[in-house]
């Protein structure tokens, strides 16, 4: 079934901390204490989020990293989609000659609207929606 990647899972925290301390720069360090992260681990996470355009990083003795923009302009699917690419509940949806019957296959629509579905609810939720526990629950 489809499941978010512990890697995202960590993206998101990592990304919600920043949210609520967007008046300074934090380390990695920090993050992983409050987030329960393993640091190792969120360096990886980090450079993700920096190469997706949603952080930035300074370096030395007070570096560490910020958001890039505000809170409310970072949609969760961007953050999604640094970490993971494209949200694939089934692999036909972008790749029809993956299952034998190809674009014939009667099942394949529905998978494309599951995507479509779930994009939708990720791009529609921001960054701050989730830090004031205002996600769009339908």
């Amino acid at each position: 079934m489809f499941s978010v990647s512990a890697k995202t899972q960590y993206a998101i925290r990592a990304m919600s901390f920043l949210a609520r301390n967007t008046e300074r720069v934090v380390s990695s360090a920090e993050i992983a204490a409050a987030e329960q992260i393993p640091a190792k681990y969120l360096e990886g996470i980090m450079t993700s989020l920096k190469n997706g355009g949603l952080v930035s990083g300074e370096r030395g003795k007070n570096g560490g990293y910020r958001l890039l923009k505000a809170a409310s302009d970072i949609p969760m699917l961007q953050i999604v989609e640094a970490l993971d690419g494209s949200v694939m509940p089934v692999n036909c949806v972008e790749t029809p000659d993956t299952c034998s019957l190809g674009c014939s296959c009667m099942p394949r629509q529905f998978w494309i609207g599951l995507k479509s579905t779930i994009d939708d609810y990720l791009r529609d939720c921001s960054l701050q929606d989730l830090v004031e526990g205002a996600t769009h629950a339908k």
